[in-house]
């Protein structure tokens, strides 16, 4: 049996951008419900974060997300399973109020799991851990203690893996409590990486520019050898380009309608013709590219001569913190609102 398994979707993500939620409803009607046809998939399992608003819902946005997914699964036969994540809960101590009870719970093919359950399928058991808070903590814990299953599907926030890519979240939970575990497949952090029995499955689509580099997709879960395998999603909303005219022939080749619609970065590596980076600027304005940044290399070399390009923004800024606050200052705690602040930035 092939299960579909999806996390987090945050339909509603950047303010409530159409054109993100176009360009996430285009990985649902190009991938997912394609592939899941061809292939008679009809259970699905979401991991949380369905919705990206903990606190309110954009009208608008929640009519396509019954119209263009929810009703696309009932047509299509399909059951999903989904737990809480952190998103979907109004209050951060507890998920007794989740916008998964209050707008999809009516469904009869959506099934929803506040609490740590075990589900049953073609004789493979697995449990499902929402997002884990102080109210339901203990709760959650001793589920794990005392299960049996070999597969388990949660929102977790680990500590030692990967927030963003390359850089490791500081705090969170022990994973080893995860150990009796076989497999353990999670959301939450966006980017795509396993450790241990650990699989963070990363988001179907991009969100933010630091998705650039991650291959996107959903993944399916095969009961008979428990195999876990990413679907691949060939759509990409945020693109780079190294722009380098010592051979202005490649330049002239590059075929810019292929960024209609696109959020771009283009990064100077080279420029001897000013007037041909102005043309090939100006190309990308006519093709419609949302959005086009500039990153003169030349120029800014001149400036990070003394920073090392390979440590990350929030490495930069714990040194700083370390370096620069006093020890009667709790460190840690500090670190963890400039985190979430950092993070939270990247969302808008």
């Amino acid at each position: 049996m092939q299960i579909a398994v999806l996390n987090d979707t945050h339909f509603g993500a950047r303010n409530d951008n159409q054109q993100f939620l176009d360009y996430f409803f285009r990985f649902f009607d190009d991938v997912f419900f394609p592939f899941c046809k061809e292939n008679n998939i009809n259970t699905v399992i979401h991991l949380g974060d369905i919705m990206d608003r903990r606190k309110y819902v954009n009208f608008n946005t929640l009519n396509q997300v019954r119209t263009r997914f929810v009703e696309r699964l009932t047509e299509n036969g399909m059951v999903m399973h989904c737990i809480p994540g952190n998103h979907d809960t109004f209050y951060k101590n507890t998920s007794t109020v989740n916008c998964l009870n209050e707008l999809f719970d009516h469904y009869d093919n959506i099934h929803v799991y506040g609490e740590p359950t075990t589900l049953q399928f073609d004789g493979v058991d697995i449990d499902l851990i929402p997002w884990m808070n102080t109210e339901n903590h203990d709760r959650c814990m001793n589920f794990i203690r005392n299960s049996r299953s070999a597969i388990c599907g949660g929102h977790f926030e680990l500590a030692g893996y990967q927030v963003l890519r390359g850089v490791l979240h500081q705090g969170g939970m022990d994973p080893n409590v995860l150990s009796n575990y076989d497999l353990v497949m999670s959301g939450h952090f966006h980017n795509g990486h396993k450790k241990n029995n650990v699989h963070y499955l990363g988001t179907q689509y991009q969100i933010t520019f630091s998705d650039l580099n991650d291959q996107k997709g959903f993944h399916i879960f095969d009961t008979d050898d428990k195999s876990v395998t990413q679907i691949k999603n060939p759509d990409r909303l945020f693109v780079k380009i190294a722009y380098d005219d010592s051979d202005p022939s490649l330049i002239e080749s590059i075929d810019t309608s292929h960024f209609e619609g696109k959020y771009v970065r283009l990064y100077v590596v080279n420029k001897e013709n000013a007037s041909l980076f102005e043309r090939f600027l100006d190309s990308l304005y006519e093709a419609k590219a949302t959005n086009v940044v500039v990153f003169d290399e030349i120029v800014d070399k001149e400036y990070t001569e003394d920073i090392d390009l390979s440590v990350d923004t929030l490495t930069l800024i714990n040194q700083e913190i370390d370096d620069s606050i006093p020890e009667n200052i709790d460190r840690d705690k500090l670190k963890k609102v400039v985190r979430e602040l950092y993070l939270e930035s990247l969302t808008k």
